[in-house]
């Protein structure tokens, strides 16, 4: 009884809508968000839900070997970061009045994590332009290969009556179109659906969305010949791992997670379940394509390092390659978050002295109506593999094949999920 009026006493401390208080301590913090948590499970059942959810935001910095500046710096002037602990900060913003806006976390040595229970539309606002204003920071990217291997752990530790909730989503973004008018790359929201009435609706390309919210043995039973039959179906963006008790925790490609449960403490050990196979799939793929040369002798040296392959399902033609290299490789909104300098060798084919935002760092790439082939010198983010696989298969063509050097990616996730565990 302690506990609960404990906990409701805290939940009543909350500034203004969406925003947390301003308490001074880890355990205060825990308290509070644990009370949060459990009417919204309720809430959520009943369809009435009276507050908003708890968002997490996982985010990218760069290896332990590299030279970090300090987290303050990582943020606009406007953001305050107020530290707790070691690793837990309280996050104010004076664009917001000085309130509360989050706390940050770092979970993982290269991994800040973001909690919020800000709107869904002022927080992924928030995230965007913080990422967008310093190269030190990125998104973590949960390609399909990857919530697809999650998916496979929660089918290994749910039982088989209980609901699972996955997302699939293409639009063929670059697919050449005549005669409509076109929305702008940054017309295109994070995780919501878009509006019947923006502008994207005037152009007519091809375009999935399905949701499924089906029992697990069920999912387990039919998926399979779902994606043989329609390709759109490998391109998996969000992924709802079941709670213990009620509810579940919901994934989405960007790194972004929405807590569905009635447990803040049970969300933050499954976040840290995905951070850890995400560091290790990552790490494992840096130490596999890194460039490197080591002089042997006066005259001779040996090449380390591999090419990362993404194999389109089907060639492009002339106009949607065109438009690829346009769009997803020139301009400077691009989903792809590279740029660089384009040289064209022919129709269907352009090399590529890219530089890729997260890091600023240099990459050699060769994009054909066929496959592109990137090589990444060291200290070149891990990130950037995921990032390209995840926006190819969302925009461009969602039944890609992946390889790291001469071993398929899915592989590799795989590999790392069994060393992660």
């Amino acid at each position: 009884m302690a506990c609960d009026k404990t906990a409701y006493a805290l939940r009543t401390m909350a500034t203004a809508p969406g925003y947390l208080p301003r308490l001074d301590s880890r355990k205060a913090f825990v308290d509070y968000l644990e009370g949060y948590t459990e009417p919204v499970v309720e809430e959520l059942e009943a369809g009435k839900l009276n507050r908003k959810l708890l968002k997490t935001y996982m985010l990218e910095t760069a290896r332990h070997e590299s030279t970090m500046p300090s987290m303050d710096s990582l943020f606009p002037e406007h953001v305050q970061l107020e530290r707790l602990d070691d690793t837990l900060y309280r996050v104010e913003d004076s664009e917001h009045d000085g309130h509360v806006v989050g706390l940050l976390e770092v979970l993982e040595e290269r991994h800040p994590v973001l909690y919020t229970t800000l709107d869904a539309n002022v927080s992924n606002k928030w995230v965007r332009q913080v990422v967008d204003r310093n190269p030190w920071l990125d998104r973590l990217w949960l390609s399909s290969p990857i919530l697809f291997e999650l998916w496979g752990y929660v089918k290994r530790t749910t039982p088989s009556h209980r609901y699972v909730r996955l997302g699939f989503e293409h639009e063929a973004w670059y697919e050449a179109t005549h005669g409509f008018a076109e929305a702008d790359e940054e017309d295109f929201g994070d995780n919501e659906p878009q509006n019947d009435d923006s502008a994207q609706g005037l152009a007519e390309r091809r375009r999935s969305r399905v949701t499924l919210t089906e029992r697990l043995g069920v999912l387990e039973e039919k998926l399979p010949d779902f994606r043989a039959l329609y390709d759109p179906m490998h391109s998996l963006v969000s992924l709802q791992i079941p709670s213990g008790n009620r509810g579940g925790h919901l994934l989405y490609f960007d790194g972004h997670a929405t807590n569905r449960s009635d447990s803040f403490v049970e969300h933050r050990r499954e976040i840290a379940k995905v951070l850890k196979l995400y560091r290790t799939v990552t790490e494992y793929s840096e130490d596999q394509l890194w460039l490197e040369t080591t002089e042997v002798g006066d005259d001779a040296f040996t090449v380390k390092g591999a090419p990362v392959t993404i194999r389109f399902s089907r060639p492009l033609n002339e106009d949607t390659f065109a438009r690829f290299v346009d769009l997803g490789l020139k301009r400077r909104t691009s989903k792809l978050r590279i740029g660089g300098y384009i040289t064209r060798r022919g129709p269907t084919k352009v090399h590529v002295a890219a530089i890729d935002r997260h890091l600023w760092q240099p990459f050699l790439l060769e994009a054909t109506s066929q496959q592109l082939t990137a090589v990444l010198p060291r200290g070149t983010c891990g990130n950037t593999i995921h990032r390209l696989v995840t926006n190819v298969q969302r925009w461009l063509d969602p039944n890609v094949e992946v390889w790291l050097g001469s071993e398929p990616y899915e592989t590799a996730v795989a590999n790392s999920m069994q060393a992660a565990a």
